[in-house]
């Protein structure tokens, strides 16, 4: 048996990140009201909606209901596991689209009392595939059905459904899993059937299936015949790139050498990995770092958005590879110059500035200041450039530390305040994030021995320095 089956759900609780659907179904089933006859269940696929659909045929039929939930273990549940009633039927609306075949499979046998269960159970799949003329068919039946008949309809295409089925039933909206989610679940199988696996190779698997659970099961069953659950057999089944293969590729962009990153898109290609998912890959990593260079990976996206559109259309796709590169290679050359040589700029600028700071005498009052807001004269006090660069190396590596180096100036220091200059929007945005805020503030207050507020104003880099400087 597959992994995708084995752990197929079999509660509204087994079912991961649907949250807001299974809790509203449980209540349902919990309350003694009548239920609806109608379900719709729509969007992603391989999110859990059929499996819904059966969780929801069993519980509606289930003898022992567990807080909501089917208990799996009465003979109503039982019959529909295995299979084994008439009253629960499953259609595929794609090999049966037409007015005749639900005329045949529903309407004749709807009005039919059920044989063994509650209630007559129609799970319809994927049914924006149903003609006109079937969908008019089942309107009435749909409108107006028995108290012993309920119909649950699933689909990937809500657009395609007519207003007129919608209207008549209970709506749930199905979402994407986020890779958390789906890391853990992914964890929690391997972990049930003895595979030895890494987290990072499971995250690997939690991207590239797009939020679908069974895609990810899939991609986890047919690894595992190689043995462990690495990032090596995941590049070697899968045709899937390592997060540290895409870092080195838009690098190699980025320095804009045209013979190793040609070079470099041959061995990806050799190497197995599927060049289509590479690229829908590299825009997955961009859009996570998107704000550590947004210049960069706004012109490097095009270039693989270009070439995710044309990749399909050519024999050989490393060729696709390097035309859009090469289009888009000029551009990120002139722009690495010139922020470049805005850097030799600014750097210039700071040591003019530096070089203008008047020398403070030695002062013979010995008098203290007695506000908050009194500017330091402690001589232990270090100057602001080697404070800052304090700070920057208590914090940890990563996006935020790497946006405010050369980025922020301290302005000023007080008793209780520091002042900070942002000469980059980035590094604004970045330190008015009220997470990044706490960090920077524990870490001023840790290395200045008492608690500071920080104050963070944006003024444009030229405009600074020529302020400083004049």
């Amino acid at each position: 048996m597959s992994l995708a089956n084995k752990y197929r759900p079999q509660t509204f609780d087994e079912i991961i990140g649907q949250e807001h659907v299974t809790e509203i179904l449980k209540a349902q089933m919990k309350s003694n009201k009548q239920q609806h006859h109608n379900f719709l269940l729509f969007w992603p696929r391989g999110t859990g909606k059929t499996t819904a659909a059966r969780i929801i045929a069993k519980a509606i039929n289930c003898l022992n209901l567990q807080d909501g939930n089917p208990c799996n273990k009465c003979i109503n549940c039982q019959t529909i596991n295995e299979g084994k009633t008439l009253d629960y039927i499953e259609i595929d609306a794609a090999s049966h689209t037409g007015v005749d075949n639900i005329r045949e499979e529903i309407l004749d046998k709807a009005s039919y009392p059920p044989a063994s269960l509650k209630k007559k159970i129609y799970v319809i799949d994927e049914v924006h595939m149903l003609s006109k003329g079937a969908f008019n068919a089942l309107l009435k039946t749909i409108e107006e059905p028995r108290n012993n008949v309920c119909f649950i309809l699933a689909t990937t295409e809500l657009h395609k459904v007519p207003e007129t089925i919608i209207s008549r039933c209970q709506v749930f909206n199905f979402k994407k899993v986020n890779n958390q989610e789906m890391t853990k679940h992914l964890e929690n199988i391997c972990t049930q059937e003895g595979l030895k696996h890494s987290h990072t190779a499971l995250e690997v698997i939690s991207k590239i299936s797009e939020g679908c659970v069974r895609d990810a099961v899939k991609y986890v069953d047919q690894v595992s015949v190689l043995g462990d659950v690495n990032e090596e057999h995941i590049t070697k089944f899968l045709g899937v790139a390592p997060e540290s293969m895409i870092e080195n590729f838009l690098q190699l962009i980025k320095e804009g050498d045209k013979t190793k990153i040609f070079t470099q898109i041959d061995d990806i290609h050799n190497q197995g990995v599927d060049l289509h998912n590479f690229a829908k890959q590299v825009l997955m990593y961009m859009d996570q770092h998107f704000l550590e260079d947004i210049d960069f990976l706004s012109q490097v996206s095009e270039a693989f958005t270009e070439i995710i559109s044309n990749i399909r259309y050519y024999p050989y796709p490393t060729i696709v590879y390097k035309i859009a590169i090469n289009k888009h290679l000029d551009w990120i050359k002139n722009e690495g110059w010139r922020i470049k040589n805005e850097k030799n700029k600014e750097e210039n600028l700071r040591s003019k500035v530096q070089d203008l700071k008047p020398t403070t005498p030695a002062s013979t009052d010995q008098s203290q200041p007695t506000t908050s807001e009194t500017k330091l004269e402690d001589q232990t006090q270090p100057d602001n450039d080697d404070l800052l660069q304090q700070i920057l190396d208590s914090l940890e590596e990563g996006s935020f530390k790497n946006n405010l180096q050369d980025q922020i100036v301290i302005e000023e220091v007080t008793d209780a305040k520091v002042k900070i200059i942002a000469i980059n929007k980035i590094a604004e945005m970045m330190l008015k994030k009220p997470e990044n805020i706490t960090i920077i503030q524990k870490v001023f207050s840790e290395t200045l021995g008492r608690d500071v507020m920080l104050e963070v104003k944006f003024e444009n880099k030229e405009n600074y320095f020529a302020r400083k400087l004049w």
